[in-house]
């Protein structure tokens, strides 16, 4: 039955693979453009933290994640699109493989392990593109495995591998380096509170309220030497203080209020994480087995950062892995001998696991829109690829430039100084320093359409617009701009004032 399980794991190999093959649609969105285009201008000039690609004057620049910048810019200088798009679905893979092997450690049972990796590998894969998060992702899962290991066994090596990984996420992607610590907030919760019970109670032992177990560890107290070790890689940059400032400077500005993903968690924007948390409360209700009152801190925290922003939903499905599968080890450790022999005579079948494996493959490759086949990795629809040649060739440099925030990154990648691009925390006050919000002058003019009070004080020229955006139907009819450029997605307007 040893061997079987190997063959189960091969098939399970096999089938995270052709899966993530499967769901990457374009893996080049917009912050891909300007994180080719920043590695590459650190590769020749160094980290100067100031921006170079707007043409609004005297910008600074934290450079957030610089070393993913680079990292991207030279796959890209050798393997062009096609080699990010096949890194894309390296790491996807590899964060597909270390939620199976993680959860199977937890569950002790492979096909519990199984389900739950397709359930999170079809739901993360709106998350799933070149940016530096995909990084960070992988960084997280790590973190929590082995900040477990070192609470449970104290082992050294762990808290120098979690040091480690401190110092990689805050070069890698300095913006999620907060949540690297909240992963501790959990067991240190955990432990305290029940110290706190436990006094109440008159008792030391560890003991159960209803379904929740409450336990306290010696080793917590290490925790906080750990976190200080860790707090200190955040001068292991070439980024200054940034990484103790840049966190409460995001707060501040307006990008949260802004962008999509930043945004608070509906149904409608998110239908699919309601849907795990239906299906995850069905199974409770079901099994009712005891839940660690450190996973229900850590599963209850997860829940409410989803609800608050949209990108934290991520987080929400890897992290949750954890305690789920925690959960579901007890259950399948509940199941009957007979049970358990039933389930690997269906799942350990070679001839079974060899039929699943041929429909993985071919559901993976069907599902594919043969980007790799076909080089189109850059939606047209998307990104003024056509307008982009119009602008280079008939933009002089004393013209100002007014652009939609999603094409912004692809126009600088384009050597198109750009009034707006997806670095949001750039062009927000606390980042930029300016006695103004640009990320927010831009709403009003495009989202509240007071485009004449915002273009005056910038003293924009051209305009370049989604054909079938309402500001630029507006501006078609306003007499004081006109049509200088249409295709079948993009129109650029000049303003005759400027003639």
């Amino acid at each position: 039955m040893l061997k079987n399980h190997k063959y189960f794991d091969i098939f399970v190999i096999i089938a995270i693979l052709f899966l993530c093959f499967g769901l990457i649609y374009y893996p080049i969105s917009n912050d891909t453009f300007y994180t080719i285009k920043i590695g590459n201008f650190i590769l020749q000039n160094g980290i100067d933290m100031k921006d170079n690609f707007s043409w609004i004057a005297n910008l600074p620049y934290t450079y957030p994640h610089w070393s993913f910048d680079v990292f991207i810019a030279l796959i890209y200088n050798f393997f062009k699109f096609k080699g990010l798009y096949i890194l894309t679905i390296i790491l996807y893979f590899i964060i597909g493989l270390l939620i199976y092997f993680f959860s199977k450690k937890r569950t002790k049972n492979y096909l519990f392990s199984f389900i739950l990796t397709m359930i999170i590998i079809c739901s993360l894969a709106s998350f799933i593109t070149i940016r530096a998060q995909i990084i960070s992702f992988i960084i997280f899962l790590i973190e929590k495995y082995f900040l477990d290991k070192f609470i449970s066994d104290n082992k050294k090596k762990d808290a120098l591998i979690i040091i480690l990984l401190s110092f990689l996420l805050v070069n890698v992607h300095l913006a999620t380096w907060i949540f690297f610590f909240i992963l501790f907030l959990p067991p240190i919760g955990s432990h305290y509170l029940t110290l706190i019970i436990k006094k109440i109670r008159k008792n030391n032992d560890d003991f159960s309220i209803g379904l929740i177990e409450f336990k306290t560890n010696k080793n917590i107290k290490k925790l906080f030497l750990l976190i200080i070790l860790c707090l200190l890689t955040g001068f292991l940059t070439p980024l200054n203080t940034t990484p103790f400032t840049y966190i409460f400077k995001q707060f501040l500005g307006d990008s949260l209020g802004v962008i999509d993903e930043f945004k608070n968690l509906t149904i409608s924007n998110c239908f699919n994480f309601f849907e795990i948390i239906f299906l995850l409360t069905f199974i409770f209700l079901f099994t009712k087995e005891k839940v660690s009152f450190e996973d229900l801190l850590l599963f209850l925290g997860l829940i409410l950062m989803s609800l608050v922003s949209i990108r934290n939903v991520a987080y929400f499905l890897l992290i949750g892995i954890f305690p789920i599968s925690n959960y579901l080890g007890k259950v399948y450790k509940k199941l009957k001998m007979k049970t358990k022999e039933k389930i690997d005579l269906i799942f350990l079948n070679k001839k079974r696991l060899l039929i699943l494996t041929i429909f993985f493959i071919t559901f993976g490759l069907i599902i594919s829109n043969k980007n790799f086949l076909n080089n189109k990795f850059i939606n047209e629809k998307i990104y003024p690829v056509e307008a982009n040649n119009y602008l280079k060739e008939n933009l002089t440099n004393n013209d100002k430039l007014f652009n939609e925030y999603e094409i912004g990154s692809y126009l600088l990648f384009k050597d198109i100084k750009v009034f707006i691009d997806s670095r949001s925390d750039l062009y927000t006050k606390p980042f930029n320093n300016l006695n103004h919000d640009i990320l927010n002058d831009y709403v009003i003019a495009y989202q509240y359409m007071d485009y004449n009070t915002i273009f005056e004080y910038y003293d924009i020229t051209h305009v370049i617009l989604s054909k079938h955006s309402t500001l630029a139907n507006i501006l078609l009819k306003d007499s004081n701009y006109q049509e200088i450029y249409s295709d079948e997605n993009f129109i650029i307007l000049k303003k005759l004032t400027n003639l």
